[in-house]
């Protein structure tokens, strides 16, 4: 997902370079914080990166304390996070990610940094109240080449049936994880779990013994 509006005259990085010398932050210690590259932090306040990642921008925003709002469109009020443009929404992300085979056995999960999105994007494109949403880090390679290690996905908490059949993310017991799941023509139905990988069997299980967390709407994948 790409930002909406970018100047000729660079304002992401004029307004990115701007909040660093509020801070007295440099590059290299903001993209430590942030979890992005340090060419990433150059090429949006030189200009060289045209259209940056909005999940990267919104990663800086976090980290400085700012509207990722403000820091993509300078006609957003202010650059504080509590006055975001009323255009997006805060999407947060489960700090348990979901494994797709190899990944950790987890007990719990907690809310970690947020995302910021278009309400209308949301309500349009993916027919979901943003309210529902949440973002997940995939873990692992038994989804590939659909979802791949590392991939971010965007869940709808309120769909949890598998009906269409698509991606949906589960806890199997050990953690949360993505499956293609569709129902079985058994009476009671039955859920068939497939991993896009081969290399992973296929199982069934019924209903009562499939917690399904939600489905998975949209997914964004660094390059």
């Amino acid at each position: 997902m790409k930002p909406s509006s970018y100047t000729a005259a660079n304002g992401i990085g004029h307004r990115l370079k701007l909040e660093m010398k509020k801070r007295e932050i440099n590059s290299a210690e903001l993209a430590k914080r942030a979890d992005v590259k340090t060419s990433f932090i150059y090429d949006v306040i030189s200009g060289k990166s045209a259209n940056p990642s909005t999940v990267k921008l919104a990663r800086v925003a976090e980290s400085l304390g700012i509207s990722l709002a403000w820091l993509v469109d300078s006609d957003a009020a202010s650059p504080s996070r509590r006055a975001i443009d009323n255009d997006y929404v805060v999407i947060p992300r489960i700090m348990v990610d979901a494994s797709a085979g190899g990944g950790t056995i987890v007990s719990s999960e907690q809310e970690g940094e947020s995302y910021y999105f278009r309400k209308s994007w949301i309500k349009e494109h993916l027919g979901a109240s943003p309210d529902d949403m949440r973002m997940l880090y995939v873990r692992g390679d038994s989804m590939e080449p659909t979802l791949c290690h590392n991939d971010l996905i965007l869940v709808d908490t309120t769909r949890r049936t598998p009906s269409p059949p698509g991606i949906f993310v589960l806890f199997d017991g050990f953690g949360l994880t993505p499956k293609r799941l569709e129902y079985t023509p058994h009476k009671p139905p039955r859920i068939r779990i497939i991993s896009d990988n081969s290399q992973y069997s296929i199982y069934e299980r019924s209903s009562e013994e499939t917690f399904i967390i939600g489905r998975v709407a949209w997914f964004a994948r660094e390059m």
